[in-house]
Protein backbone atom coordinates (compact mmCIF):
# COMPACT_ATOMS: atom_id res chain seq x y z
CA UNK A 1 0.00 0.00 0.00
CA UNK A 2 2.75 2.56 0.84
CA UNK A 3 4.42 1.57 -2.34
CA UNK A 4 1.37 2.14 -4.33
CA UNK A 5 0.72 5.48 -2.52
CA UNK A 6 4.53 6.38 -3.36
CA UNK A 7 4.18 5.48 -7.26
CA UNK A 8 0.94 7.67 -7.22
CA UNK A 9 2.47 10.84 -5.72
CA UNK A 10 5.66 10.10 -8.16
CA UNK A 11 3.44 10.14 -11.00
CA UNK A 12 1.59 13.52 -10.05
CA UNK A 13 4.98 15.03 -9.37
CA UNK A 14 6.51 13.98 -13.13
CA UNK A 15 3.20 15.26 -14.33
CA UNK A 16 3.27 18.71 -12.91
CA UNK A 17 6.78 19.17 -13.73
CA UNK A 18 5.89 18.17 -17.59
CA UNK A 19 3.50 20.86 -17.94
CA UNK A 20 5.51 23.55 -16.18
CA UNK A 21 8.11 22.82 -18.77
CA UNK A 22 5.82 22.37 -22.03
CA UNK A 23 4.39 26.27 -21.17
CA UNK A 24 5.51 29.25 -23.17
CA UNK A 25 8.14 31.15 -21.33
CA UNK A 26 6.03 34.63 -21.19
CA UNK A 27 8.71 37.81 -21.29
CA UNK A 28 6.87 40.72 -19.87
CA UNK A 29 9.77 43.05 -21.17
CA UNK A 30 10.11 41.72 -24.48
CA UNK A 31 6.35 42.35 -25.13
CA UNK A 32 6.31 45.58 -24.19
CA UNK A 33 8.95 46.05 -26.63
CA UNK A 34 7.11 44.75 -29.30
CA UNK A 35 3.80 46.48 -28.68
CA UNK A 36 6.35 49.93 -28.46
CA UNK A 37 7.40 49.23 -32.02
CA UNK A 38 4.05 48.16 -33.59
CA UNK A 39 3.00 51.50 -32.05
CA UNK A 40 5.36 53.29 -33.15
CA UNK A 41 5.47 51.92 -36.35
CA UNK A 42 1.25 52.61 -37.16
CA UNK A 43 1.77 56.20 -35.61
CA UNK A 44 4.88 56.75 -38.08
CA UNK A 45 2.89 55.59 -40.86
CA UNK A 46 -0.31 57.35 -39.91
CA UNK A 47 2.40 60.52 -40.07
CA UNK A 48 3.57 60.45 -43.07
CA UNK A 49 4.00 63.53 -45.09
CA UNK A 50 1.05 64.29 -47.68
CA UNK A 51 2.64 63.86 -51.49
CA UNK A 52 2.14 67.30 -52.82
CA UNK A 53 -0.79 67.19 -55.88
CA UNK A 54 -1.21 70.06 -58.74
CA UNK A 55 -4.83 71.21 -58.35
CA UNK A 56 -6.02 72.68 -62.24
CA UNK A 57 -5.85 76.34 -61.27
CA UNK A 58 -1.21 75.63 -61.15
CA UNK A 59 -1.55 73.08 -63.96
CA UNK A 60 -3.02 75.25 -65.90
CA UNK A 61 -0.01 78.35 -64.94
CA UNK A 62 2.44 76.07 -66.07
CA UNK A 63 0.78 74.98 -69.23
CA UNK A 64 0.80 78.65 -69.95
CA UNK A 65 4.91 78.53 -69.43
CA UNK A 66 5.11 80.58 -66.60
CA UNK A 67 7.88 79.49 -63.64
CA UNK A 68 7.70 78.57 -60.02
CA UNK A 69 10.12 80.98 -58.39
CA UNK A 70 11.36 78.45 -56.51
CA UNK A 71 13.08 76.20 -59.11
CA UNK A 72 14.92 78.81 -60.08
CA UNK A 73 16.02 80.56 -56.16
CA UNK A 74 14.96 77.88 -53.43
CA UNK A 75 16.30 80.63 -50.84
CA UNK A 76 13.09 82.66 -51.76
CA UNK A 77 10.12 81.88 -49.45
CA UNK A 78 6.73 81.89 -50.75
CA UNK A 79 3.72 82.11 -48.89
CA UNK A 80 0.72 83.08 -50.55
CA UNK A 81 -2.02 85.27 -48.79
CA UNK A 82 -5.12 84.43 -51.11
CA UNK A 83 -4.10 80.76 -50.37
CA UNK A 84 -5.60 81.66 -47.19
CA UNK A 85 -8.27 83.78 -44.95
CA UNK A 86 -5.15 85.75 -44.01
CA UNK A 87 -6.03 88.62 -46.74
CA UNK A 88 -8.94 91.81 -46.71
CA UNK A 89 -11.02 89.56 -48.30
CA UNK A 90 -10.65 87.24 -44.95
CA UNK A 91 -11.27 84.08 -47.68
CA UNK A 92 -9.18 82.17 -49.65
CA UNK A 93 -9.35 82.98 -53.23
CA UNK A 94 -6.91 80.56 -55.13
CA UNK A 95 -8.31 77.15 -53.42
CA UNK A 96 -5.10 74.78 -53.20
CA UNK A 97 -2.42 77.34 -54.55
CA UNK A 98 1.10 77.20 -52.81
CA UNK A 99 4.00 78.12 -55.37
CA UNK A 100 4.60 81.63 -56.53
CA UNK A 101 4.41 81.76 -61.02
CA UNK A 102 5.63 84.53 -62.77
CA UNK A 103 6.90 84.73 -66.64
CA UNK A 104 9.78 83.21 -66.84
CA UNK A 105 11.85 86.73 -67.48
CA UNK A 106 9.90 87.92 -64.43
CA UNK A 107 11.21 84.95 -62.67
CA UNK A 108 14.82 84.49 -63.50
CA UNK A 109 15.02 88.80 -62.40
CA UNK A 110 13.65 87.98 -59.05
CA UNK A 111 15.95 85.24 -58.66
CA UNK A 112 18.72 87.59 -59.22
CA UNK A 113 17.36 89.52 -56.73
CA UNK A 114 17.69 86.96 -53.90
CA UNK A 115 21.09 86.52 -54.91
CA UNK A 116 21.94 90.57 -54.40
CA UNK A 117 20.08 90.14 -51.34
CA UNK A 118 21.93 87.19 -49.65
CA UNK A 119 25.37 89.47 -50.34
CA UNK A 120 24.06 92.56 -48.75
CA UNK A 121 22.92 90.16 -45.75
CA UNK A 122 23.21 86.36 -45.50
CA UNK A 123 20.53 86.10 -43.39
CA UNK A 124 17.79 87.89 -45.26
CA UNK A 125 15.64 86.15 -47.99
CA UNK A 126 12.53 87.26 -50.25
CA UNK A 127 9.68 86.41 -48.79
CA UNK A 128 6.60 86.37 -51.52
CA UNK A 129 2.55 86.73 -50.75
CA UNK A 130 1.28 87.13 -54.33
CA UNK A 131 2.44 86.83 -57.72
CA UNK A 132 0.71 85.99 -61.03
CA UNK A 133 -3.46 86.28 -60.43
CA UNK A 134 -5.90 85.41 -62.86
CA UNK A 135 -8.29 88.16 -63.67
CA UNK A 136 -11.35 86.54 -61.89
CA UNK A 137 -9.74 86.64 -58.73
CA UNK A 138 -8.98 90.66 -59.99
CA UNK A 139 -13.00 90.80 -60.26
CA UNK A 140 -13.40 88.86 -56.83
CA UNK A 141 -11.28 91.87 -55.29
CA UNK A 142 -12.65 94.49 -57.30
CA UNK A 143 -15.69 93.63 -56.24
CA UNK A 144 -15.03 93.40 -52.19
CA UNK A 145 -14.44 97.13 -52.53
CA UNK A 146 -17.28 98.15 -53.83
CA UNK A 147 -18.09 100.16 -51.16
CA UNK A 148 -15.11 102.69 -51.82
CA UNK A 149 -15.56 104.93 -55.19
CA UNK A 150 -14.00 103.84 -57.89
CA UNK A 151 -11.08 106.96 -57.70
CA UNK A 152 -9.81 105.02 -54.28
CA UNK A 153 -10.63 101.67 -55.21
CA UNK A 154 -7.93 101.86 -57.81
CA UNK A 155 -5.38 102.69 -55.18
CA UNK A 156 -5.29 99.41 -54.25
CA UNK A 157 -6.45 96.78 -56.72
CA UNK A 158 -6.66 97.40 -60.81
CA UNK A 159 -9.59 97.95 -63.02
CA UNK A 160 -10.25 94.38 -64.11
CA UNK A 161 -11.63 95.72 -67.16
CA UNK A 162 -7.75 97.06 -67.72
CA UNK A 163 -6.41 94.50 -65.77
CA UNK A 164 -3.66 94.90 -63.65
CA UNK A 165 0.09 93.55 -64.19
CA UNK A 166 -0.44 90.93 -62.01
CA UNK A 167 -2.94 89.52 -64.44
CA UNK A 168 0.05 89.03 -66.56
CA UNK A 169 2.07 87.31 -64.47
CA UNK A 170 4.59 90.24 -64.26
CA UNK A 171 4.09 91.69 -60.57
CA UNK A 172 5.13 90.48 -57.19
CA UNK A 173 4.19 91.01 -53.45
CA UNK A 174 6.52 90.84 -51.38
CA UNK A 175 8.13 91.38 -48.29
CA UNK A 176 11.62 90.67 -46.26
CA UNK A 177 12.41 88.06 -44.03
CA UNK A 178 14.82 87.19 -41.11
CA UNK A 179 16.67 83.74 -41.44
CA UNK A 180 13.61 82.07 -39.41
CA UNK A 181 11.25 83.00 -42.01
CA UNK A 182 9.97 85.65 -39.95
CA UNK A 183 8.79 89.13 -41.95
CA UNK A 184 10.72 91.95 -41.10
CA UNK A 185 8.93 94.75 -39.76
CA UNK A 186 7.73 97.46 -42.53
CA UNK A 187 5.38 99.37 -40.15
CA UNK A 188 1.95 98.01 -41.68
CA UNK A 189 1.17 94.82 -42.75
CA UNK A 190 0.36 93.76 -46.14
CA UNK A 191 -2.76 94.47 -47.14
CA UNK A 192 -3.22 97.52 -45.11
CA UNK A 193 -5.59 99.79 -46.69
CA UNK A 194 -4.22 102.92 -44.66
CA UNK A 195 -2.17 105.37 -45.74
CA UNK A 196 0.46 104.27 -43.05
CA UNK A 197 1.00 101.40 -45.94
CA UNK A 198 2.02 104.49 -48.75
CA UNK A 199 5.54 105.02 -49.39
CA UNK A 200 4.80 108.19 -50.57
CA UNK A 201 3.29 109.01 -46.61
CA UNK A 202 6.93 107.35 -44.99
CA UNK A 203 8.15 110.56 -43.99
CA UNK A 204 4.95 111.60 -42.43
CA UNK A 205 4.51 109.40 -40.48
CA UNK A 206 8.06 109.21 -39.56
CA UNK A 207 7.80 112.73 -38.33
CA UNK A 208 4.73 111.86 -36.05
CA UNK A 209 6.65 108.80 -34.75
CA UNK A 210 4.22 106.38 -36.38
CA UNK A 211 6.84 104.81 -38.25
CA UNK A 212 10.45 104.09 -37.33
CA UNK A 213 13.73 104.25 -38.70
CA UNK A 214 14.24 100.93 -38.43
CA UNK A 215 10.75 100.32 -40.30
CA UNK A 216 11.77 102.74 -42.92
CA UNK A 217 14.71 101.27 -43.34
CA UNK A 218 12.95 98.17 -44.18
CA UNK A 219 11.09 99.29 -46.58
CA UNK A 220 14.36 100.90 -48.06
CA UNK A 221 16.41 98.00 -48.50
CA UNK A 222 12.87 96.07 -49.96
CA UNK A 223 12.99 98.55 -52.56
CA UNK A 224 17.50 98.92 -53.38
CA UNK A 225 17.74 95.34 -54.05
CA UNK A 226 14.47 95.10 -55.87
CA UNK A 227 15.46 98.31 -58.35
CA UNK A 228 18.54 96.20 -58.90
CA UNK A 229 16.50 94.46 -61.70
CA UNK A 230 14.26 96.95 -62.80
CA UNK A 231 11.56 96.77 -60.49
CA UNK A 232 9.34 99.52 -59.47
CA UNK A 233 7.46 100.17 -56.86
CA UNK A 234 4.03 101.97 -56.69
CA UNK A 235 3.13 104.86 -53.90
CA UNK A 236 0.19 103.54 -52.41
CA UNK A 237 1.58 99.96 -51.21
CA UNK A 238 5.04 99.29 -50.06
CA UNK A 239 4.55 95.41 -51.02
CA UNK A 240 3.96 95.52 -54.48
CA UNK A 241 6.54 95.39 -57.26
CA UNK A 242 6.09 96.04 -61.39
CA UNK A 243 8.07 93.95 -63.26
CA UNK A 244 7.32 96.19 -66.14
CA UNK A 245 5.32 99.40 -66.78
CA UNK A 246 1.79 99.89 -65.63
CA UNK A 247 0.95 100.61 -69.33
CA UNK A 248 -1.47 97.98 -70.86
CA UNK A 249 0.06 99.21 -74.27
CA UNK A 250 3.41 97.47 -73.02
CA UNK A 251 2.09 94.97 -71.39
CA UNK A 252 -0.08 93.67 -73.92
CA UNK A 253 3.13 93.77 -76.63
CA UNK A 254 4.82 91.16 -74.13
CA UNK A 255 2.57 88.73 -72.76
CA UNK A 256 -1.29 88.06 -72.17
CA UNK A 257 -3.80 88.21 -69.58
CA UNK A 258 -4.22 85.06 -67.53
CA UNK A 259 -7.79 84.24 -67.37
CA UNK A 260 -10.25 81.71 -65.62
CA UNK A 261 -13.29 80.61 -66.09
CA UNK A 262 -15.10 77.70 -64.32
CA UNK A 263 -16.89 75.50 -66.79
CA UNK A 264 -18.23 72.55 -63.94
CA UNK A 265 -18.45 72.14 -60.81
CA UNK A 266 -17.69 68.44 -59.96
CA UNK A 267 -17.67 66.41 -56.60
CA UNK A 268 -17.65 69.78 -54.76
CA UNK A 269 -14.27 70.54 -56.69
CA UNK A 270 -14.05 73.38 -59.21
CA UNK A 271 -12.86 72.53 -62.67
CA UNK A 272 -11.38 75.28 -64.16
CA UNK A 273 -10.64 76.17 -67.67
CA UNK A 274 -7.68 77.88 -68.34
CA UNK A 275 -7.69 81.07 -71.21
CA UNK A 276 -4.98 83.14 -72.18
CA UNK A 277 -6.44 86.10 -74.52
CA UNK A 278 -6.42 89.70 -75.15
CA UNK A 279 -8.50 92.37 -73.31
CA UNK A 280 -12.72 91.66 -73.76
Amino acid sequence: MKRLLLLVALCVALTNCIEQTSQPTINPNKDFVMQTIDSSFTTLVSHKPETYKIDSLEQALISAGLIDIQSLNDSILVSLKYSTADNFMKRPLYSNLRKAYLQPEIAQRLARVQQFLSKEDSSLRLLIYDAVRPRSVQWQMWKGLDTLPVSKRVKFVSNPKNGSVHNYGCAVDLTLADQFGNALDMGAEYDDLRRIAYPKFEQEFLLKGLLSKKQLANRALLRRVMKKEGFSGIPTEWWHFNGHSRSRKKALQNYRIVQLTIISIVKSQFLLAFLVDSFV
